[in-house]
């Protein structure tokens, strides 16, 4: 079953995890520092916030794929063109699964209007179905980074379901698990420093994190949901 705590020791005890980390969280916290001192003009926000999202989804591609296949480690390595390169492919692959999933769980959602805990409840389930799709055309995509295997309409239809449990499994663990951890440390050094550089800095550090473990354990998920053979690229 996958664990979110193989998922944490794993990424943390990888060959120089930290300073991967903390290279990538770069763009992130930069990113935030830009839009706190917005004045009027959002284009060089916008256009920074694409970039450091784009490298991010590379990161979760090759973390994933770098777990599925067995590899010697988990986190990419310094050169952001793997990451350029993945995240490219990665868009041709999931993006029309998630535009059509969204917009369609969009759609049911405006139709829903009955009573609020009811309609709270029904537009999280369309949702997390919507989540499901995308989350299995990503993972049919990241074990050999092929686009047209996040075409495969026939296993898209047959795990998307397998994965609303797990969906959930995975947001509760990880919400557990970082309880303890970054928001604890996040509140002591709220508690002594304030709201400023050390605890922006902080918070991108741990939320790059967190995509290593996602893509950590989503690779664990797709052992378990696809039935993964092992392939050597």
């Amino acid at each position: 079953m996958a664990s979110i705590i193989d998922s944490f020791r794993g990424t943390f005890g990888d060959n120089l995890s930290f300073l991967k980390i903390f290279i990538l969280s770069v763009p992130l916290y930069y990113s935030y520092q830009v839009y706190l001192n917005i004045k009027n003009d959002y284009t060089g926000f916008f256009g920074l916030a694409f970039i450091t999202l784009f490298l991010l989804f590379g990161f979760l591609i090759k973390v994933t794929n770098n777990v599925l296949n067995e590899k010697d480690f988990v986190l990419p390595s310094f050169n952001p063109l793997p990451l350029i390169f993945s995240a490219l492919k990665g868009i041709i692959a999931v993006g029309p699964a998630t535009w059509i999933s969204c917009a369609l769980a969009n759609y049911v959602c405006s139709f829903i209007n009955i009573i609020p805990w009811l309609d709270i409840t029904l537009k999280s389930v369309i949702w997390l179905v919507a989540i499901a799709v995308i989350t299995t055309s990503f993972l049919m995509f990241a074990t050999k980074e092929k686009i047209m295997d996040a075409y495969n309409l026939k296993i898209l239809s047959d795990k998307a379901g397998d994965l609303i449990i797990v969906l959930v499994f995975f947001i509760f663990q990880l919400f557990v698990i970082n309880l303890p951890t970054t928001v604890f440390i996040g509140y002591v050094l709220l508690v002594l420093f304030g709201f400023g550089h050390i605890f922006d800095g902080f918070v991108a550090i741990a939320l790059v994190f967190n995509i290593a473990v996602t893509g950590h354990y989503m690779a664990q998920v797709h052992y378990e949901v696809f039935s993964y053979e092992k392939t050597k690229i």
